[in-house]
């Protein structure tokens, strides 16, 4: 190798070293001023060259744990290393973080040709003191979930026949901020319909499932509506109510009828009146013996050693 190509290689890798951390930047997301109960994040952003990378930091002023993710972005030919801490505040309170000594190992990595280079280089730069408000929600808001939220309502099936039980689904899903740990959903009032409470059934930060059933004992159409969730949205920095779009039901038609699972063979015994419901057996040769119990289409009766229910039009000799 000659001297010239030694002196170049040796010029190259001290142009690799020379790691490049400018600048360090407390915030939080979203910006100030946060509110009791917010889920937040405290970020420190560290400005470097573009072909730079952040191996490790430490900080001596600030949050004592690791941060909880971070990201990257490249703007005005700088690389942007931005590192989140979640934070939520159970009172209001002024929050401040004084001037901070941020040292990092950075590390950068350079190809010229078919050679490439890549040094670590421990750096350190100041991050200014940083402070920002946390306040309780406005009167009638405190508790209130934060964020901006959906709520949808849904069936396992939009049909019924008098007495069917149909199960409901509600989801809560954030698109900002994170779901309540407690929320009380139900249905506002409707003729005609029986309705059992919700139940939590799945939680992410992101989205609530409950479940609920409904017995449905009109004779026509019903429409489902649940009752709206309040919550603070931060757009508007105010309550606002955040609605499903209402559920409607209709009756079977009779072609409908007539091509459900329940209308050839032997007639099956369910746990409840609803096509939906779990078949505990069929009826047998021995006639069924009514037990007391009728909704509209429906008959309880007890076959053989069970008891359960039976559509009224597959007892032999009508009426029990």
């Amino acid at each position: 190798m000659s001297r010239m190509t030694v002196c170049l290689l040796a010029a190259l890798c001290a142009a690799a070293a020379r790691a490049d951390l400018t600048a360090a930047a407390w915030g939080t997301e979203p910006a100030a001023p946060l509110y009791v109960g917010q889920a937040y994040f405290l970020t420190l952003t560290l400005t470097t060259g573009a072909d730079e990378e952040i191996a490790s930091f430490v900080i001596d002023q600030g949050p004592s744990r690791s941060p909880d993710g971070q990201r990257r972005e490249e703007r005005d030919g700088k690389r942007l290393t931005t590192f989140l801490w979640r934070m939520e505040e159970p009172a209001p309170r002024l929050a401040a973080i004084p001037l901070t000594r941020v040292v990092a190992e950075v590390t950068r990595v350079q190809a010229f040709g078919i050679a490439r280079f890549a040094d670590t280089s421990r750096q350190g730069v100041g991050a200014a003191a940083f402070s920002y408000d946390v306040v309780a929600l406005p009167g009638e808001a405190a508790g209130a979930p934060i964020g901006e939220f959906s709520l949808t309502l849904r069936a396992d099936a939009e049909t019924f026949e008098p007495g069917d039980v149909r199960r409901l689904t509600a989801t809560l899903e954030a698109r900002s901020g994170v779901v309540p740990r407690s929320l009380d959903l139900a249905l506002e009032p409707c003729g005609g319909v029986r309705a059992w409470p919700f139940r939590v059934v799945g939680r992410t930060e992101r989205r609530l499932v409950a479940e609920a059933s409904v017995a449905v004992e009109a004779e026509g159409p019903v429409t489902l509506r649940l009752r709206p969730v309040r919550a603070f949205d931060l757009k508007t920095r105010a309550l606002a109510e955040v609605a499903a779009e209402p559920l409607a039901l209709r009756p079977l038609t009779a072609a409908e009828r007539a091509a459900a699972p329940d209308a050839g063979g032997p007639a099956p015994l369910r746990f409840a009146p609803s096509a939906a419901a779990p078949v505990l057996g069929t009826l047998g040769a021995e006639a069924p013996m009514p037990t007391g119990g009728r909704v509209p289409g429906w008959v309880r009766v007890r076959a053989g050693a069970r008891s359960g229910w039976v559509r009224e039009e597959a007892l032999r000799g009508g009426e029990p």
